[in-house]
Parts: C-alpha cells; structure tokens; sequence
C-alpha cells in the first residue's frame, strides 16, 4: 500500500546529513550541538532532537515484594527466532524465568500466523502453565490463544496487546502509570519523528514502513504521523506496508529500495523494528548509493543494529532503544504477580534513541538507564 500525508513545511531543507559534535554514551546526557562543517539547525529542531534523546521512560521504585510459585513450566512464544528483536527477548525471559526457579522453554512463531498458533499449541500440549508470547498480539493467533486459556495455561503479554474479544490473556504487561504516550509502540513513533525533524532540520520527507501483520505496527505508524503533525514540518511520503510472510523471506527488501529509489525527494526512513534493517535492508540501501541522503532509524535497539552504529556502517543511522531485556524481565514480573493474585506492576522501560554520539552502550544492546535486573531480584527474594 502506497499512501501520502502532507504537513505545513516550518524550516527550509538544510544538509541531509548533520552529524553530531558532541559524543556521549551510555546515560551521559547529549550536548545539544547539532552543527555541522559550521551549519546551525534551528531552535526547533534542536528541541526535537533533544526530546529523542531524552526518551520516555521511569524506573521501578517501590516494587513490592512478591514470591514466585517454585516449579513452574514457563512457555516463551517468540514471534520469530531469525528476527534479533524477537529472539533477543525471548532469550532473556527465559533466564528471568529460569532465575524465578521455573522450567522454561522457547517455541518459535516463525514470523507467520500459522507458525504463532502451532508454537502456542506445543507450550499447552508440553504442559504449560504460564505462556508469554513476544512481540505478537491476541488477534494474531486469537483461536490458539483460546485454546490455551481453556487448558488453564495463565497468558501474560509480552508486548503485544490483547485486543481478542472477549479477552483472553490474564494481564497485558503494564508500562508507565501515567505515560506521555499510550503505549512503548507510540512511543518509538513519536521518538523517531523527534530525531528525523531535527536530524533534516524541520524538513523530513520520510518513508515509513508498516508492518501489517501485528496491530502494533499501525500503532508505531501513527504514533510518527501524530508526532510530525505536532511539531508542525514535514511530510510522511510514502507509507509501505510490510507483512511478517514479506519479512521471512526478504521480500520487503527490494520493496523499500524500489520505491526510496522512484522518489528522490525522500530523506528520512523509518521503520518499526531493527531486524528489517540487521536482516539486509541496511546494505541494501547502501548498494543503491542511497546511504548518504537519507536519515535511516529503527526500532528496539537490539544488540545487532547497535553493532552496525558502532562500527559506522552504512543505512542505518539510529534506533529507538527499548531496553528489551528489562521489558522482558517484566513480562515474568507480571505472571509471577498474576499467579499470586496480585496487581500487576508497572515496569517502567525507557525509551531513547540512540545514535554514534548519544545513548551508545560500549557493547550489547540498549538495556536502559537504571539497574533494574536488581530491583527484580530483590522484590522477588532471589
């Protein structure tokens, strides 16, 4: 699908590349300098860009302490094992399980409907009694998903949303009491156009990708519209919907590039999660000569696309860090809550973009701005 939405253009169109003077990293807070070769950006966009990289997030004081039922058959559904931001949390859920003193084990969705509701039924049929899907929503898979809460598997999100109706997950994963924005998927879109109106000066003509395949790519979509609406410059271009079948097979790849070569006016890319870019969409766009001239920003921060800031590789420019490992560590938080009959707490992940210059761990992926494995640990007496 191909769709156009136009905003009142605030500031002229400056380099496409601005490089930052100011190099920071880990929780250091940026500069603010934004020139580059002696080019000031405008006050406005300076206030974007500071907005991105200050991110959205909270931390997790006053976690009250809770004891996890021993024994446990805890069940992963990652919604794809060869996608980095699927498998990296699945990854780190199990060991938060493991280290909660439960059985668990990982099932592969396989990036497709059909593979979500298969691995759902191996967790029920392998004894399951708390399963977390990653990175997919009730709707997805909505039959399985009955299925296993008929079977008395306890379901926490993992991400996703249970939009099935009538409900069948015992408890989505909470995030912020009082967030800015109503969910972290808002939150990446809203943080991406920040960095995009700043990084071009007020003046993104972007393309954005939208996966189809899970409700919470719309989300991240809209979130990016709303935000450049708000800050009052710039024009989504060109909106290209990718499905999670496009993504297996990498045949979103010549998707994109197609349509960032038929407009040459476009100078900002973004889309919703970094595994389209670690997957080759990055080297795709640096084979097409296109590196140069465009803005390129993802999402989550998984350990992979950091590595690609790190060694300065071409097509990607920035992700928004969604500090997955405690996101993930949260999801058994909230079934170890749930089994004891408690409120689910709010786990509070930040978000921040990080580029080469701001919010750059030294290794590994994004994993936020406090000690939060810490606060878990002692809240459930390990």
């Amino acid at each position: 699908m191909k769709a156009t939405k136009k905003f009142a253009i605030a500031a002229s169109v400056v380099a496409l590349a601005i490089s930052m003077t100011a190099c920071t990293s880990g929780d250091e807070e940026p500069t603010g300098d934004s020139s580059s070769a002696g080019t000031e950006i405008s006050a406005e966009a300076q206030a974007a860009l500071d907005t991105a990289y200050e991110g959205i997030g909270g931390g997790l004081d006053d976690l009250a302490a809770v004891t996890p039922e021993a024994g446990l058959n805890f069940y992963v559904m990652s919604c794809g094992e060869s996608n980095a931001t699927c498998a990296a949390p699945a990854a780190a859920m199990k060991e938060a399980a493991e280290t909660a003193g439960w059985n668990a084990t990982i099932v592969d969705g396989k990036l497709s409907p059909e593979g979500f509701a298969t691995a759902i039924r191996q967790a029920v049929a392998g004894g399951a009694d708390v399963l977390v899907p990653v990175g997919i929503s009730c709707s997805a898979a909505a039959a399985a998903f009955t299925e296993a809460k008929e079977a008395g598997v306890t379901i926490v999100g993992g991400g996703g949303l249970d939009d099935c109706d009538p409900k069948q997950w015992d408890s989505e994963r909470l995030w912020l009491e009082n967030p800015p924005v109503p969910t972290p998927f808002h939150g990446i879109g809203k943080l991406q156009a920040d960095y995009t109106f700043g990084k071009t000066n007020g003046d993104p003509h972007t393309l954005v990708i939208n996966l189809t395949s899970n409700p919470w790519g719309q989300l991240v979509t809209d979130a990016y519209t709303a935000e450049l609406e708000t800050l009052g410059g710039g024009e989504v271009a060109t909106v290209i919907d990718v499905s999670d079948t496009e993504s297996a097979d990498g045949s979103y790849i010549q998707k994109v590039t197609s349509a960032l070569l038929a407009d040459d006016t476009i100078n900002s890319l973004v889309v919703p999660t970094d595994a389209y870019l670690v997957n080759g969409l990055a080297a795709a766009i640096d084979q097409a000569g296109l590196a140069d001239k465009l803005t390129v920003v993802g999402g989550f921060g998984s350990e992979a696309a950091l590595d690609m800031i790190r060694a300065g590789q071409p097509g990607i420019t920035a992700t928004v860090g969604q500090a997955q490992t405690w996101e993930a560590w949260g999801s058994v938080d909230t079934a170890i809550r749930v089994l004891a009959g408690e409120d689910p707490a709010y786990i509070g992940q930040s978000l921040q973009v990080v580029d080469a210059d701001n919010n750059l761990p030294d290794s590994g992926p994004y994993d936020g701005s406090i000690d939060w494995k810490s606060k878990f640990l002692e809240s459930w007496g390990k």
